[in-house]
């Protein structure tokens, strides 16, 4: 009776353990359907006999049309680069012509028209920049002088972006007493860092290394103005790239200054620079 139950067992045991083939007789995996029945006896069916073929491989791989994947799934069409042929449809009710497989947080994937995502940072507080102050100057071959912290900032996931900013220059001279004249300008630069920032005006900030090639956005402000409070107004608009090379999400705050002028002593400044005018904006799309 012990010798029955042993072999019995062993019968289970090399069972549970053997390759199952339908239509084949030579299993390549530990579940091989052979659809068209036309798989060789021994050794491994040809390309064109995997198109029919379906495996489950030990590793848990799945193949569809191939008795070799090398993935969880892998699907062989049988197409090539001059007839293509479609290997996989998933028909969920929101399939359309156009439309991308898009997962969700957790990975289920759906269907969706592709749309390039935009990520909105937050336009906070300025600062008042004099123009007669030497500490707003450009020294090109030191940047950790010159640039004056806003709170206004975007957080950004590792990987490359583009920065979109958009800043109005509102010009004044609140004394009233003298402004800027035809011939008066000066240049005013925009641009990012990650390190911490205390408060609206301190300063001053080290552009962050992550900025790849254009370091600043800037313009050119040029006179006449009005005296008094009432303001001339002018825009800066363009597009930073960015790397954020950690594995962390950072912060990048908006730094202003880095100014170049026709002379010293500018009358005037530039009122809540960086800070929430209705015209301010800072966004950024992920690139590849």
């Amino acid at each position: 009776m012990k010798k029955i139950i042993v072999i019995i067992s062993m019968i289970i045991l090399n069972s549970a353990y053997s390759q199952v083939g339908i239509n084949t007789q030579n299993p390549r995996g530990i579940f091989h359907i052979d659809g068209n029945k036309n798989n060789p006896s021994t050794g491994d069916p040809s390309a064109s006999q995997q198109k029919d073929d379906f495996i489950v491989l030990s590793s848990g791989n799945v193949g569809i049309g191939t008795a070799t994947p090398g993935r969880k799934l892998e699907i062989n069409s049988g197409g090539t680069a001059g007839n293509p042929i479609d290997g996989f449809r998933l028909t969920d009710g929101r399939q359309a012509k156009n439309k991308a497989l898009i997962s969700d947080e957790n990975g289920s994937a759906h269907w969706e028209y592709i749309a390039l995502k935009s990520y909105k940072g937050n336009i906070a507080d300025g600062f008042d920049l004099s123009l007669n102050n030497s500490s707003y100057n450009f020294n090109s071959s030191d940047l950790s002088t010159g640039f004056y912290a806003t709170t206004s900032y975007i957080d950004l996931a590792p990987g490359n972006w583009q920065v979109n900013i958009s800043l109005l220059l509102a010009y004044d001279n609140i004394s009233g007493t003298s402004t800027l004249t035809r011939d008066d300008w000066f240049w005013t630069r925009v641009t990012l860092t990650d390190a911490p920032v205390s408060a609206k005006g301190s300063g001053p900030y080290t552009p962050t290394a992550d900025l790849d090639e254009t370091k600043f956005l800037g313009n050119i402000f040029n006179g006449p103005a009005p005296t008094g409070g009432v303001p001339k107004y002018a825009m800066i608009n363009g597009a930073l790239m960015l790397n954020n090379s950690s594995s962390n999400t950072k912060r990048y705050y908006i730094i202003i200054g880095g100014v170049t002028r026709s002379s010293a002593g500018l009358p005037g400044r530039l009122k809540n620079v960086g800070g929430m005018w209705g015209e301010n904006v800072i966004s950024a799309f992920a690139v590849q």
